[in-house]
């Protein structure tokens, strides 16, 4: 009877004292851990004679946990500030080998520090940036201004967004605003604007076109405004335009720019200086015919660090056309 009584004493606990046991369970083991959640390692060991969490300073989203491991034995992780625990959590003193996870469910920052040797750490979190939903619909369309407009060809230009579907888009070209003609089409994807183009040829000489782009995906069709330019004359003064300089060394440099001879046998030249007054010129070049021509000239002899002026000049039976003045600087 009394090794009844004795075994019955050694296993009673009072209730309080059985709420505190699994109260502190639940402490030295942390807060269940999701099984989706994702989880930062933090170590915890002696460094140069201090304890060190590494890294000191972590930062997660709501919902995912750090987990502290422990490199060396003696040290906690105690949630508030020295000397001040907050009650969030506390792992207690552990020794090496062991792991402690707390998840983190709210935003904001979250101190601790080790009880036995008062070295502090911190915990951020934040909520997650959810990725931006591309836009989706009817493609964006502008209709801009023609370029490189000769007698019998030009290129129409425009600008398109596809509004985040695959989108393909031409032009509709013509006398009338009926147009008539077509480019070819072309496709694009994405949900950013760029810029597009066609060239188109076998137009009528000094003849007022009226065009407009068109573009279409699977949220619908946009048409551009409609815009006109008119072709030049079969024959007159040549059309220049002066581009930038390129491959410029300290004492080289190669000058660019366009011409349109405009139907006759046209001289160009590339005029340089160091002031708007030029005084060089490059050898001259001859070309013939209806459309744009990409020309360039090598200049050497330069002095370095310097700032030169340069434009295209071009003549013909009809005139003498002087491009825009351009600069560089020798390095």
């Amino acid at each position: 009877m009394n090794t009844i009584y004795t075994t019955l004493a050694l296993v009673k606990i009072d209730s309080w004292r059985l709420v505190f046991l699994l109260a502190t369970a639940v402490s030295l083991i942390g807060y269940p851990k999701p099984a989706s959640a994702a989880t930062v390692n933090v170590g915890v060991r002696y460094y140069g004679g201090l304890i060190d969490f590494h890294p000191s300073s972590v930062t997660i989203h709501p919902g995912e946990q750090v987990n502290w491991v422990w490199d060396t034995s003696g040290h906690s992780t105690t949630s508030g500030r020295p000397g001040m625990p907050n009650g969030i959590w506390n792992s207690g003193v552990r020794s090496q080998g062991a792991t402690f996870t707390h998840t983190f469910n709210s935003v904001g920052t979250f101190p601790y520090y080790c009880s036995e040797h008062r070295q502090t750490g911190q915990v951020i979190v934040t909520n997650a940036t959810p990725t931006p939903t591309p836009p989706i619909g009817p493609p964006i369309a502008t209709t801009n201004p023609a370029a490189f407009i000769a007698s019998f060809s030009a290129t129409l230009k425009g600008s398109l967004n596809p509004d985040g579907l695959s989108t393909t888009f031409h032009f509709e070209y013509g006398t009338a605003t009926s147009y008539g003609l077509t480019t070819a089409p072309q496709t694009h994807t994405g949900d950013t604007s760029r810029p597009v183009s066609a060239n188109i040829n076998s137009l009528a000489a000094h003849t007022t076109y009226h065009f407009r782009i068109v573009a279409t995906n699977s949220a619908g069709t946009t048409f551009g405004s409609d815009r006109t330019f008119t072709t030049l004359s079969p024959t007159g003064p040549p059309v220049v335009t002066t581009n930038p300089a390129t491959l410029i060394a300290s004492f080289s440099a190669t000058l660019n720019g366009s011409v349109d001879p405009h139907g006759l046998a046209t001289s160009i030249h590339f005029q340089y200086g160091t002031t708007t007054s030029y005084g060089l010129t490059t050898v001259p070049q001859n070309h013939t015919g209806n459309t744009y021509l990409n020309v360039s000239a090598n200049i050497s002899s330069l002095s370095a660090s310097t700032v030169y002026h340069f434009r295209i000049v071009a003549t013909n039976s009809a005139g003498t056309t002087f491009g825009s003045d351009r600069t560089f600087t020798t390095p």
